[in-house]
């Protein structure tokens, strides 16, 4: 009896110890092994990337695909005809009356004001010329074909080499400022060579260009001032001749300046409408080719050469 019992605890000890192991090694299980978490709080799957595009090399970028038109264009930038000629316009005969100045003044363009010497009102309208930012010739009196009066101070072809020196100072003095000079007549004067060796030589001397007037067909002017080595141009067309009227003379002036690359155009201070007429073709001129040009400018880019 008591052996029966023995055996029976015995065997009671090994099934307890049996459990305990297999407990314990379903625990340890548990333990190493991470507990999944509830489908509700599990995190979305991230996306998977998309491969990326080929890189295109600047140029492959800046041109569309066929039958596409570009996102961004330049900004396309203002057209401005061709220059085809620099026109130079001269308004002579300054100095007898400031209000006929004025206007010409006022004009939004280059041009150059030759201003005639010995006058009460020359001094004056040389400073305006110079305030409003023109170019200022002394308009020089010389001796005429016939028996017109050139004016106080003119320069006769008798006169000696000295008496031109003198007459020419006295000028510019009461025209100061002036960067050259243009003839007033001087149709004889312009056509003597010695004469306007004389002349051109004590100009050269000031630093002074001369612009020939060309009141004759005679004139030497160019001829002498080119042998000589002096700046200087020549006029082409007088803006208030009779013939055509002043609108028809610019027109001319202008056609002039675009075949030839420049051209000097010649109007008078007291030339009723000039004023108005400059006015309202300058933006005509513009659209043309020709731009009107300084006279200091068509001399630098034409030193011993002829503008006509």
């Amino acid at each position: 009896m008591s052996s029966g019992r023995s055996r029976a605890r015995s065997r009671y000890r090994t099934a307890v110890l049996l459990l305990s192991l297999i407990a314990a090694a379903l625990l340890a299980v548990l333990v190493s092994c991470p507990r999944e978490r509830p489908a509700a709080a599990q995190q979305p799957a991230a996306p998977t990337p998309l491969p990326e595009p080929p890189r295109q090399s600047p140029t492959a970028a800046a041109e569309p695909e066929r039958g596409g038109t570009l996102q961004q264009s330049p900004a396309a930038e203002p057209v401005h005809p061709a220059v085809r000629g620099q026109l130079a316009l001269i308004i002579d005969d300054a100095g007898y009356d400031l209000a006929d100045l004025q206007p010409f003044l006022d004009l939004p363009m280059p041009l150059a004001v030759a201003v005639l010497p010995n006058l009460p009102h020359s001094a004056e309208a040389a400073r305006r010329v110079r305030e409003a930012g023109k170019d200022l010739l002394l308009h020089l009196p010389m001796e005429p074909e016939g028996s017109e009066n050139p004016g106080p101070g003119a320069l006769l072809t008798t006169h000696p080499a000295a008496e031109v020196e003198r007459l020419l100072d006295e000028a510019l003095a009461s025209v100061p400022g002036a960067a050259g000079v243009n003839n007033h007549m001087g149709s004889k004067a312009t056509a003597d060579p010695a004469f306007m060796d004389i002349l051109l030589e004590a100009l050269d001397r000031r630093g002074l260009f001369f612009v020939d007037s060309r009141t004759t067909s005679l004139t030497v002017a160019a001829a002498e001032a080119e042998r000589l080595g002096v700046p200087y141009l020549a006029r082409k067309v007088f803006l208030d001749a009779v013939d055509g009227g002043i609108e028809k003379s610019l027109d001319a002036a202008v056609d002039a300046a675009a075949r030839a690359g420049s051209a000097v155009a010649i109007g008078h201070v007291q030339t009723d409408g000039l004023a108005a007429i400059l006015r309202r073709a300058a933006d005509g001129m513009e659209r043309s080719g020709v731009r009107p040009a300084r006279l200091s400018t068509l001399i630098a880019g034409r030193a011993g050469g002829t503008a006509e």
